[in-house]
């Protein structure tokens, strides 16, 4: 499985999506197979050398050399390491219930989804609409599904955990052709040799 780790500054959520889309959608253009890249987004934590120049990232404790000691001085006390806070999560993840506008909004992001992919399983549609980690990510899935079936947008095929929702319309992920085959005529006296 493809997986592509980018380190940059704080992005917000939406950057995060657009960035994913377009890496995703030109890794498929390249011929991989869709659901199976991942993009991971981390934070810068190491130094840079661009052109010709040393750029140090600035850290929240900056290392510096201690001053001497005198004797009678008492010794110094170290500064308490700040734990990286966590980015909040999108306040729709963490709510019991979700409001029709949010879930208008998960719905059209689901369509995308599909769009791009042509199908989906419900785990490949929580992946792609970074939703792993909601409890009620499954049973929301499930009616918005329900409802793109009922609008005769998709197609629902399989059984339980087998089941796949296929976009009905044009889909945007590359149709990828496989090679074509060139069949080659063995000359009639290669074969008499190599039978001899």
């Amino acid at each position: 499985m493809p997986i592509v780790t980018i380190q940059s500054p704080k992005l917000s959520p939406d950057q995060k999506t657009r960035i994913g889309e377009r890496i995703i959608t030109a890794l498929q253009q390249e011929g991989l197979a869709p659901g199976s890249v991942v993009v991971m987004f981390e934070p810068e934590r190491a130094d840079l050398y661009l052109d010709g120049l040393l750029v140090e990232m600035e850290t929240p404790l900056q290392a510096s050399v201690p001053a001497p000691l005198s004797p009678a001085a008492p010794a110094p006390v170290a500064p308490k390491a700040v734990a990286p806070v966590a980015p909040e999560p999108p306040a729709y993840k963490t709510k019991a219930r979700r409001s029709k506008p949010e879930l208008e909004d998960l719905k059209k992001n689901l369509m995308r989804a599909l769009q791009d992919r042509g199908s989906l399983s419900s785990f490949e549609a929580q992946v792609a609409l970074d939703l792993k980690d909601c409890d009620w990510a499954p049973a929301t899935l499930r009616r918005l599904f329900t409802e793109l079936e009922e609008e005769k947008l998709i197609v629902k095929s399989g059984q339980k955990r087998g089941t796949r929702y296929g976009w009905k319309g044009i889909v945007n992920a590359p149709q990828i052709t496989p090679p074509s085959v060139k069949l080659v005529k063995a000359d009639a006296e290669a074969e008499t040799e190599e039978e001899g």
